[in-house]
């Protein structure tokens, strides 16, 4: 095959999407990826065995074959003795890339599907839309949603649990000293606040002992009636995805909002779950 490929007059390398940098050779994989041991662990079992990955076991059946095939080509045997092991090998390393590769045989497969390469990498389960594009973010809240034809267009119900772990904060001056300090009375009661940082850095959960507030300090306060939230469903396909609304702080378990708001959303009410995330700075919030 390398033979074929260096062949190939560098006139007609454009037509393979090659530039001048690489050769046709380049398109033979002629290395494995070996991911870590934290991507492959092994199981212990209780009687002293282990369990291990299925990408270590194709890393394992790839080497065993390759062993095979080079000695059999060291030693000048004939294509047709190891053709098999040649064959099998392409086989074992398509299922270590992508197991869902069409035109591999049955029995080769198995009962139980291989987590291959792709198949960890790809879809709602896979790193990038588990571990990386949906981690976990601070000041927002997720719950199913469902109608409320009395609310106004730009209100959105949250309901009492979430407004008490949802928090906003506000810095201490002359003017919201007043209106904080009983925030900070409330303690855990709807209201109330969760936190109080003080100008050095430390930080004092509230309901715990009495708390003398100073300027500078900052108040994390619940979620409260009027605040301004965004409110979002997944898929964001445009801009509307994602709209401003007010709060309004009831009993329950699920975000409400009025019905007619659901087009530019294109949510319905089957089930389907929608976020809400709290701007912390005025100039975000105005």
């Amino acid at each position: 095959m390398q033979q074929l490929l260096r062949k190939i007059p560098k006139h007609e390398l454009p037509l393979l999407n090659l530039d001048g940098h690489l050769d046709p050779e380049d398109l033979l994989i002629q290395c494995m990826v070996v991911p870590p041991v934290c991507i492959r662990p092994s199981v212990m079992l209780s009687n002293e065995q282990s369990n291990e990955d299925d990408l270590t076991m194709k890393i394992k059946d790839a080497l065993v074959l390759n062993m095979k095939v080079d000695r059999a080509m060291k030693l000048g045997e004939d294509y047709s003795k190891f053709s098999k092991d040649w064959y099998l090998m392409q086989s074992v390393l398509a299922q270590y890339v992508n197991s869902d590769t069409p035109g591999l045989p049955l029995q080769e497969i198995g009962k139980k599907p291989v987590r291959s390469l792709c198949v960890r990498l790809k879809g709602k389960q896979g790193r990038f839309r588990q571990n990386l594009s949906g981690k976990r973010s601070n000041f927002t809240g997720r719950t199913v949603i469902s109608p409320d034809p009395n609310l106004h267009p730009t209100q959105v119900i949250v309901p009492v649990h979430m407004s008490k772990i949802l928090t906003i904060s506000v810095p201490v001056t002359e003017r919201s000293i007043e209106f904080l300090r009983s925030c900070v009375e409330n303690g855990t009661k709807l209201g109330g606040a969760n936190f109080v940082v003080g100008a050095d850095g430390s930080r004092t959960a509230v309901g715990y002992g009495k708390i003398v507030l100073k300027i500078g300090d900052i108040v994390e306060r619940h979620l409260r009636d009027d605040d301004i939230v965004i409110f979002n469903r997944q898929p964001s396909l445009h801009r509307i995805s994602m709209m401003g609304f007010r709060v309004k702080v009831s009993p329950g378990n699920t975000l409400r909002f009025n019905e007619c708001v659901c087009t530019p959303f294109n949510a319905d009410f089957d089930g389907d779950e929608m976020n809400i995330h709290l701007p912390q700075t005025l100039e975000a919030r105005s």
